[in-house]
């Protein structure tokens, strides 16, 4: 039985999503605020983190952990990502449900109006953050930016993306984040964080059983009283097709090559014909019953791994393999034949099912935990929201002929090898 969300527009580019959970013993509030991918990002990436240790109210960790288990050990958490080439900041904050509470307190009320001070009244004087705050934020950010360069698998990714989207805002690379992470202060921290708040397309998340009156009451009279609004519009450029394809090959000390095939989809934005893809994309390298996974893998051994996924915010479709040097170019010859079957139809009804199976699956307990329906329904904060039941129904409704169609439009646009010496996988 469908259960979709009741959505209401408080204000000018803000916006209220509840949706109640099968199973709700806890109550997830989630504050996601987009802006433009280009949009401050250094000082965006390290407010993600600040915002979510201390507060005016609660200045120092050891204060905010007393008040988070006043709470019944409610969890606080941020963090920075991309939805298409809009840049999400997200804080989030999981607490006891009411009903549970020994007295029937509103906790989820005490609960946003906790995350509303981390957003709206952080440590802060004289027109600039806490500077020893700051300095600490920014070592643990530029520390993340370098654990990304060590796992090989995720920064040659991350080098494809750079390279195939070079003149697109979605190519930002991660030495222009890293330089302007090194460059930030106390005051271009806090004049980023009042922009933030200024511009910022704002969807607040309640998932779990609540009253959500009180929560409304408490956006309006704090969210949406943020002097000096005015959203920022969001676009993001989507490519339909390549003409010509980019090869690159970098040489890193790895045991275990990294082969990453980047493709233009088609799409002309994150709605368009989405289910179809999604189950092309999954036929082709979603899960074990997959083309590449049971070909390129398991009987041709040409990798260690072998997957495709589609960035639907983007239109881009990515295949990531972990192989042997002398084998990446064998590799990508048998990943381009994969995707030719596909775009001849020639996969089987087995697989086809297969793969709508695992996807609906997938969507069929989303709705039992209000952390289920947080993650999902976070992926809609630029666009219009469907319920978790809608999109397996799209899925389930697929036919082979709208796989084949997706299939046919897409297109190679960038190979990038992480080339390094053969031998066993590395971690």
């Amino acid at each position: 039985m469908e259960n979709s969300p009741n959505i209401q527009a408080l204000s000018p580019g803000v916006r209220l999503l509840e949706a109640r959970a099968v199973r709700p013993k806890t109550t997830c509030i989630s504050l996601l605020l987009l802006t433009p991918l280009l949009q401050d990002p250094a000082e965006t990436a390290v407010l993600a983190s600040y915002l979510t240790h201390t507060c005016r109210r609660f200045p120092t960790r050891a204060a905010l952990a007393a008040k988070l288990e006043s709470l019944y050990g409610a969890e606080i958490s941020g963090d920075c990502g991309r939805l298409g080439e809009a840049r999400c900041l997200r804080l989030s904050l999981a607490c006891l449900n009411d009903a549970l509470a020994l007295q029937r307190e509103a906790v989820s009320v005490e609960a946003l109006e906790l995350l509303l001070d981390m957003l709206l009244e952080p440590c802060a004087a004289d027109g600039a953050f806490d500077e020893a705050q700051t300095r600490l934020e920014q070592r643990l950010c530029l520390e993340d930016i370098e654990s990304e360069k060590n796992d090989k698998r995720a920064f040659a990714l991350q080098r494809a993306l750079e390279t195939m989207c070079a003149d697109e805002p979605y190519g930002l690379s991660r030495e222009t984040l890293t330089a302007g992470v090194r460059a930030l202060t106390p005051a271009s921290l806090y004049a980023a964080w009042q922009r933030l708040l200024r511009t910022a397309r704002i969807t607040v998340l309640v998932c779990g059983d609540v009253d959500a009156a009180p929560l409304e009451a408490a956006l309006q009279a704090r969210l949406c009283a943020i002097p000096g609004r005015d959203p920022a519009a969001l676009e993001t450029v989507f490519v339909e097709a390549c003409e010509d394809v980019t090869e690159l090959i970098e040489e890193e000390d790895v045991s275990q090559s990294k082969l990453v095939l980047g493709f233009r989809t088609g799409m002309r934005d994150r709605d368009d014909d989405y289910a179809a893809y999604r189950v092309m994309a999954d036929v082709f390298g979603g899960g074990p019953y997959s083309r590449l996974f049971s070909n390129v893998r398991e009987r041709l051994s040409l990798c260690y791994y072998c997957s495709a996924r589609l960035v639907r915010h983007k239109g881009l479709l990515l295949v990531q393999s972990g192989v042997e040097r002398k084998n990446s170019d064998v590799a990508k010859a048998e990943i381009l034949r994969q995707l030719a079957v596909m775009q001849a139809g020639e996969f089987s009804d087995e697989e086809l099912a297969a793969s709508k199976k695992a996807l609906c699956d997938a969507f069929s307990g989303v709705g039992d935990t209000p952390e289920g329906l947080d993650a999902y329904y976070a992926q809609f904060a630029d666009g219009d929201f469907l319920a978790p039941e809608q999109t397996a129904a799209a899925l389930a409704a697929v036919t082979r002929e709208d796989v084949v169609r997706a299939a046919r439009r897409v297109t190679l646009d960038t190979v990038y090898l992480l080339a390094g010496k053969d031998g066993a996988p590395d971690a």
